[in-house]
């Protein structure tokens, strides 16, 4: 089938609790609400958007309109599609097009050919965060339906888009702090969505949309998850009291009796991280018919990125797929990609060249405008931060400023990526530059994430692939001094690397694009893969 969508994007008011108020200067009939009403980004008026919900094979048409205000630019990437052949769509602004500026359309046109839970959200992280996004679901003939699907993330107190993000630095969303969980959009306090369910047998789909480093930790009182398939990938079924999920990453389960009977179960959600002093979200989840116990199947207490060898503890790298890798694990090329946080000396005006002036002031990002007088601390991989092209370079390679390019390189050991001379000084200075990775097509790639942890850090970090699926097949924590293997890993679309950890992560470069030369540009976190 073909399945045609529309997609307005506009600023919205939403009301608190999301009930009707009496006129229009009234307060809301629920007075525990924080906020009569707040200003949000929407598809279509609501926050999150439609669900577009597909059968394995069917094409997605979606017409998306941009009527934000007016200096807001926007693409929709789709989270967890592969895009095999329609690489044009896959909605990563200056890469794979034009970003939409106001008052302009764009028709996203693509196959559904992988199944699973998936998402959508605007590719500007501000935006996401502010409530451009839902969910997508592509079932398969013959298996259940995804039943309950269940968003999680969260909200600001006032927009971070647009000219407030602009004055304080693309990554002011990530200084100011969040303010409440929300599931399916709504906080506690705002008619959350309950759920039925008969246990053992309903599907519930978990998802986090979190633009920010926000995991989150998910526990029923007296039962258990079974966890049968994460990212799309069905997977040898575990049980966990506690599941946590990182942004980006999503898990279909179902929902086993472990204690005593509830008619009112209360399912919580805890934030991590970033979100950890915020208040927990709960809901209901109502069972329907027998409850069947789980208890002697029980093998771990959580399910998260903690790789120790704590036995209560089940690492996410452990996971096994139902299917073997359709992959050999011995690779044609191998990148080593350093990640974590550089310090580097003040910033001076011959640092950069992306400051712009208001009013006679400059304005550089807030991550640069430091007191410190050690210097600032800054994300980077392999010493380097990300600077988006001029041009959109899977349609426009040739229109693109090669002197703003950087590289790391196969086959070397760690090393700092290369650096356009004519715009960045060699390290600890800050040097922003499009990086890049180049494969050949169909060549097996290794990946190999490490993170630095410092003081400022000891997180997990998380990586997001577009275009294709890796396997995880070897990790090494902090406390590790051998490296583990997975010989029947998981193909993922996002990984989680642990603190102080080391990943290897396989995939095989077999979806290039359609432009000249044979190529394609996808993302590995914020360094572009050319294949």
């Amino acid at each position: 089938m073909t399945c045609h969508h529309k997609f307005t994007l506009h600023a919205t008011t939403i009301n608190c609790d999301h009930c009707q108020r009496k006129n229009r200067t009234a307060q809301c009939l629920n007075q525990k609400c924080d906020f009569a009403s707040k200003l949000a980004l929407s598809v279509n008026g609501k926050t999150p958007g439609p669900t577009i919900q597909v059968c394995l094979g069917d094409r997605i048409i979606v017409d998306v309109e941009n009527r934000l205000p007016s200096s807001f630019e926007t693409s929709i990437h789709w989270h967890g599609i592969l895009q095999k052949g329609t690489p044009y769509y896959d909605g990563v602004s200056r890469v794979t097009q034009c970003p939409l500026t106001t008052g302009t359309s764009f028709s996203y046109s693509f196959v559904a050919d992988n199944p699973g839970t998936h998402f959508y959200h605007a590719d500007s992280v501000t935006q996401h965060a502010d409530g451009i996004y839902g969910a997508i679901i592509v079932n398969e003939a013959g298996k259940r339906a995804r039943e309950n699907v269940i968003l999680l993330g969260t909200r600001n107190d006032a927009l971070v888009s647009g000219a407030y993000g602009a004055l304080h630095g693309a990554l002011v969303g990530q200084n100011k702090p969040v303010a409440k969980l929300i599931l399916n959009g709504k906080a506690n306090n705002e008619n959350v969505d309950e759920f039925e369910a008969k246990l053992s047998e309903t599907l519930f789909s978990f998802v986090n949309v979190a633009a920010y480093d926000c995991p989150f930790e998910i526990a029923m009182e007296s039962h258990s998850f079974k966890v049968v398939n994460a990212q799309g990938s069905e997977i040898l079924p575990v049980f966990a009291e506690k599941i946590v999920i990182y942004p980006g990453g999503r898990y279909d389960v179902e929902i086993y009796q472990i204690g005593e009977k509830c008619e009112k179960c209360v399912l919580k959600v805890s934030g991590l991280h970033k979100c950890s002093q915020l208040e927990q979200i709960k809901t209901v989840i109502r069972p329907v018919g027998d409850q069947n116990i789980a208890t002697n199947e029980i093998k771990a207490k959580s399910l998260s990125a903690n790789c120790s060898k704590d036995p209560s503890n089940l690492c996410n790298a452990q996971l096994e797929g139902v299917n073997p890798p359709d992959i050999t694990f011995t690779p044609d090329l191998t990148f080593f990609l350093t990640f974590g946080h550089m310090r580097v000396p003040k910033v001076s005006n011959e640092d950069v060249e992306f400051r712009f002036v208001l009013n006679d002031i400059e304005y550089y990002p807030t991550f640069l405008d430091s007191s410190d007088e050690d210097g600032t601390l800054i994300p980077h991989i392999n010493t380097v931060s990300f600077r988006p092209p001029s041009t959109p370079i899977l349609s426009q390679y040739e229109d693109r400023e090669p002197s703003f390019e950087c590289e790391s390189w196969a086959n070397l050991s760690p090393a700092p990526a290369s650096r356009p001379k004519s715009t960045c000084k060699g390290p600890p200075h800050y040097c922003e530059c499009t990086h890049y990775i180049r494969v050949a097509v169909n060549a097996t790639v290794k990946l190999v994430f490490r993170h630095e942890s410092d003081s400022s850090n000891k997180n997990p970090g998380t990586f997001h692939l577009h275009g294709h699926k890796m396997y995880t097949a070897n990790w090494r924590s902090s406390s590790d001094d051998m490296e583990n293997t997975n010989k029947r890993p998981v193909a993922k679309d996002t990984i989680v690397v642990p603190p102080s950890g080391e990943i290897s992560a396989f995939f095989k470069a077999n979806n290039p694009g359609k432009q000249n030369k044979n190529k394609s540009k996808h993302f590995i976190g914020k360094t572009l893969l050319t294949i």
